[in-house]
């Protein structure tokens, strides 16, 4: 069952949050969403990568930005670049010989996020699992006992600032 574009809560203009959907995640660091997917970095992404002593050619495949659709912003366009990927086994360039993230600590923003998403909605916003979501390890519809739904939404608003006013 594809489960992509679900969503799990509505963040509202108050800071209010409504669970639409009680899920449970926890990430199993099995690299999956680092292996399948294209990872998009923003530019703040690339500059905190840079503070590392990353330089912008060993980040990113290629310095043109491409146009992300997003209904988060006004123009409906986020401009990001795609991270590097190791040759021959397309995984993440930042994933370790042990599956490790190199970068943790200052993994863009899309790799904080996933494997939910954030999209405005009427003067709030809602969570959704993402639009390309590989990870196996999301339980939908569990009971209130199970749910992290409300511990999901209050760590993607404190990633993306929305929990201070920064709306």
């Amino acid at each position: 069952m594809d489960i992509s574009n679900t969503p799990i809560a509505n963040i509202n203009e108050d800071g209010s949050i409504d669970v639409l959907l009680h899920v449970h995640f926890e990430c199993t660091c099995c690299t999956d969403c680092c292996k399948l997917n294209n990872i998009a970095a923003t530019e703040q992404d690339i500059l905190n990568l840079m503070e590392l002593g990353i330089e912008v050619d060993q980040a990113i495949e290629v310095l043109s930005p491409v146009l992300i659709p997003s209904k988060n912003i006004e123009n409906g366009f986020i401009k990001a670049y795609i991270l590097r990927k190791k040759p021959f086994v397309n995984e993440c360039a930042f994933l370790d010989e042990k599956g490790m993230c190199k970068v943790h600590e200052f993994k863009p923003l899309a790799c904080q996020l996933y494997p939910f998403s954030i999209r405005r909605r009427n003067g709030g916003y809602e969570v959704i699992i993402h639009p390309n979501c590989v990870c196996n390890f999301i339980e939908i519809d569990v009971g209130e006992d199970k749910s992290n739904t409300l511990k999901i939404v209050n760590n993607l608003m404190a990633n993306l600032s929305l929990d201070d006013g920064n709306k």
